[in-house]
């Protein structure tokens, strides 16, 4: 028999991630109002957690198992995304008066499951490489690393989502206002939840070793 080759730390967090990923492309279809001026998805909300648990992830377990958690995170997010579909699809009962809410509010699903797919696919990718790679660098503390990464993938993560998503939707000016907005803000986040993050990786390499 073979040997659980994933911990409980590993298997608790990847399902917290897959979760986030999940809420994060329903929530995308409300867009939130940040003052007078910006504004971001409400995907928001729950998205940098999951780049959080990939900063954990790439520090503890590397590229490769990170790399995996993110193709599975997002097999998870085409079967809901399938299943989301074949619900609008469907035919309801005549005495149903919500069918046409419920497909304008999910409806835009499979879109932003495409922007989904490309952007984190490839901008959590960067995130975890450049954690990496920076690590192989003793003198870069954690704390640069998790910053900078963050930075670099929530900008491409941002950028690809956005323009996706919302091309055609809205406006040019639009688009870069809510692009600049969520990469802000999701550094802010990581930025802020930086000291609970390092306490959590501790914890985690105390219990992997």
């Amino acid at each position: 028999m073979k040997k659980n080759k994933y911990s409980e730390p590993f298997l608790y967090m990847s399902i917290i991630f897959v979760c986030c990923l999940l809420l994060s492309n329903i929530l995308a279809s409300k867009i939130l109002s940040v003052g007078p001026t910006f504004s971001i998805t409400a995907g928001a909300l729950v998205f940098p957690v999951s780049y959080i648990i990939n900063d954990i992830f790439a520090e503890v377990y590397g590229y490769e198992k990170t790399k995996k958690i993110i193709i599975f995170g997002f097999i998870m997010n085409l079967f809901m995304t399938l299943i989301i579909t074949l619900a609008i699809v469907i035919p309801s009962p005549v005495w149903y008066k919500n069918s046409e809410a419920f497909k304008t509010i999910l409806g835009s699903t499979p879109r932003n499951f495409i922007a989904s797919l490309l952007a984190y696919l490839i901008g959590s990718l960067v995130n975890a490489k450049v954690m990496v790679v920076m690590k192989s660098n003793k003198k870069n503390k954690f704390g640069v690393r998790a910053i900078l990464s963050t930075i670099l993938g929530e900008l491409t993560d941002s950028c690809i989502f956005v323009l996706v998503a919302f091309l055609f939707k809205l406006t040019i000016n639009q688009l870069l206002i809510m692009i600049l907005t969520q990469v802000v803000l999701k550094t802010l986040y990581e930025i802020l939840c930086l000291p609970i993050t390092i306490r959590v990786i501790d914890k985690v390499k105390m219990y992997e070793k």
